[in-house]
């Protein structure tokens, strides 16, 4: 039996509605009705039954999400196994280089933050036109555009990353991101003999990344661990030196962590 004879239609109905909501910050039942070409009672009983379990919230005549996924959101990742090992971690690297640093999974062909450290003293001033960088957890973002999710693609296998391009393209962010198959095989290829890889205003203008992936006891990359900053401060020795030595620190010390905190350890 294919995947897509156990799916039900239902479902993926309310999950696309929710997608529309989030997407649009807002929708109102005609906004849902335009969107998903759906009769106007069936988008109703869909959003009635969201909200009464909590996953939307209704004001005036707008749903938004609702504040059961951050509930949801909070426990997901506390109960996945790694996770103390992997927030102390964060903590150190940031304590460590005085800048953000964060933690993201491969889900589904994109990296979600699951851990993030903002630190005190680390400043975002971006050129002048460009956006400002700051990761949120829970936020999702393209693989092909950032350190930690080109570390993780650099441990993948040639087909896995076809997998992941087909799936999410390689949208353009700026004039810096890399937008050809060729161009990312050869980034990953620099990345896997370095041993971490540089997002170079890939995602956001005026901003650097450098991240290494992190692996299991059983040899399965997790996830990458990332630190990132302005071009202005995360340049010459600190780019190529000093960060990525402090990085692969804190991956061995956290790699070293999960061996000993192991399942059947």
């Amino acid at each position: 039996m294919s995947s897509d004879e156990l799916t039900v239609e239902t479902t993926h109905t309310s999950l696309d509605i929710l997608s529309t909501i989030r997407a649009r910050d807002g929708a109102t039942l005609e906004d849902v009705v335009r969107e998903h070409e759906i009769a106007k009672s069936t988008a109703h009983r869909h959003l009635v039954t969201l909200e009464e379990s909590g996953f939307l919230r209704k004001s005036g005549d707008t749903y938004r999400i609702g504040f059961k996924f951050l509930n949801y959101g909070e426990y997901a990742r506390e109960q996945w196994y790694w996770f103390s090992a992997v927030k102390r971690a964060v903590g150190e690297l940031a304590k460590r280089t005085e800048e953000e640093c964060d933690f993201v999974v491969d889900d589904h062909g994109r990296v979600i933050t699951i851990v993030e450290s903002y630190h005190k003293w680390a400043k975002y001033e971006s050129e002048e036109g460009s956006k400002r960088y700051r990761a949120y957890m829970g936020t999702y973002y393209p693989m092909h555009a950032t350190g930690s999710g080109l570390a993780i693609l650099s441990t993948y296998s040639p087909e896995r990353v076809d997998a992941v391009i087909d799936q999410w393209g390689m949208p353009e962010l700026t004039d810096h991101t890399i937008t050809s198959r060729e161009e990312l095989f050869a980034e990953l290829a620099r990345a896997d003999e370095r041993g971490y890889a540089v997002g170079d205003q890939y995602y956001t203008e005026g901003l650097r990344s450098v991240g290494k992936p992190v692996f299991s006891p059983d040899g399965e990359v997790i996830g990458a661990l990332s630190v990132s900053g302005p071009t202005y401060r995360i340049d010459g020795s600190v780019l190529e030196r000093e960060l990525p030595r402090a990085l692969s620190e804190v991956v061995e010390s956290l790699e070293a962590e999960l061996s000993e905190s192991a399942p059947g350890q």
